[in-house]
């Protein structure tokens, strides 16, 4: 099997203009998370030289926001390997117009599956990592595919894990992570899947939106663009979160778990759903599905499933607490928990 070192890194550059900002002049997170998607395939179709799908995405932490005038530089590359799939990390900086330093803003895990001609995954050359920074990553990479292979075989317990990950040294980090991993829920069903019985008020935070995937919403491979979905769900995952707040304005920090299940065919309608299923003091965490309606056929099937994560724009605001009222909205406050804490254990330290 063909083996490559770390190479081929991808860079973006853009200005933030004002039209991709929010009316506070801040840029949009859906944005974002379209370049992210952007830079990603690239660097994923530069090392496999297959056409590639996006797989999921993991890990993104959006850590300040970004004013209209702002520079933008995206970087990208091949992180980890398995035998069919690529793990790429994504990291974002961002300068202002008066030319200080650059701050880094973003760092992003995301994973591709390259394709035959067919449509059908492909083996893939296999990473070589070499220098600390690199089996780093690539660790990082293994550790986040053996969470994904857990929760959805249902392996895992749902036990609380207990303690602060802050105090965590270096070299505990990846025995925290495996024991992490023995401790996350089982498979949920979504909040909004209830079985029959007494009608409930919908959540003061459920959004439901509709969108028609159009022609120049098309990408190569004749299915819906995925930076165009990622942008979609934001818009409504940040509306939940405004809800919840009481109308109050609340920005993306981080976006844990967005599985793409199957991709989204050309003329069918997209149905987006969100809701707040986790709350901390300073946070709260939005469950996103997506599901394409094909309205001659009659059938509906889930494509997507993600969880973001946000804040409060002004820090004095506290998040209320979610009440969990079904085993279902239980099971989901478990496994954020479980999500950031395996986020926090594999934050770099300094």
């Amino acid at each position: 099997m063909e083996q490559r070192r770390p190479g081929n890194e991808v860079h973006l550059d853009e200005w933030v203009s004002p039209h991709i900002c929010d009316p506070d002049g801040f840029l949009k997170p859906g944005k974002v998370l379209e370049w992210m998607d952007v830079v990603g395939v690239l660097a994923a179709s530069r090392h496999c030289r297959r056409p590639v799908v996006t797989a999921s995405v993991d890990g993104v932490e959006l850590r300040d926001p970004i004013r209209v005038g702002e520079h933008v530089a995206l970087r990208a590359g091949v992180a980890y390997t398995s035998e069919r799939s690529m793990g790429i990390h994504v990291a974002m900086s961002s300068s202002g117009p008066d030319a200080l330093p650059a701050r880094e803003v973003l760092t992003a895990y995301m994973t591709f599956v390259g394709l035959d001609d067919a449509g059908k995954p492909v083996v893939v050359p296999q990473l070589r990592p070499e220098t600390p920074a690199e089996r780093t990553l690539f660790r990082e990479g293994q550790l986040r595919r053996e969470f994904r292979r857990k929760l959805e075989k249902g392996e895992l317990s749902e036990e609380t894990p207990a303690g602060s990950f802050s105090e965590i040294s270096e070299q505990d980090r990846p025995l925290l992570v495996r024991e992490l991993l023995k401790m996350l829920p089982g498979n949920f069903r979504l909040p909004w899947e209830r079985p029959p019985g007494p009608p409930r008020a919908p959540h003061q935070s459920y959004v439901h939106s509709i969108e028609p995937v159009q022609v120049s919403d098309i990408n190569f491979h004749g299915t819906l663009y995925g930076g165009k979905l990622m942008r979609w769900l934001e818009v409504n995952a940040h509306l939940s979160a405004r809800a919840y707040l009481g109308g109050r304005p609340a920005r993306m920090v981080g976006l844990h778990g967005l599985t793409f299940l199957r991709p989204v065919q050309r003329h069918v309608f997209v149905h987006i759903r969100s809701m707040v299923v986790h709350a901390e003091p300073h946070s709260l965490t939005v469950l996103v599905s997506v599901e394409a309606e094909d309205p001659i056929a009659g059938e509906y099937e889930e494509t997507l499933r993600a969880f973001l994560t946000y804040a409060p724009s002004d820090p004095a605001v506290r998040v209320p607490p979610v009440q969990c009222t079904s085993d279902e909205e239980q099971a989901l406050f478990k496994e954020v928990s479980h999500r950031l804490a395996l986020q926090a254990a594999l934050r770099p330290r300094g």
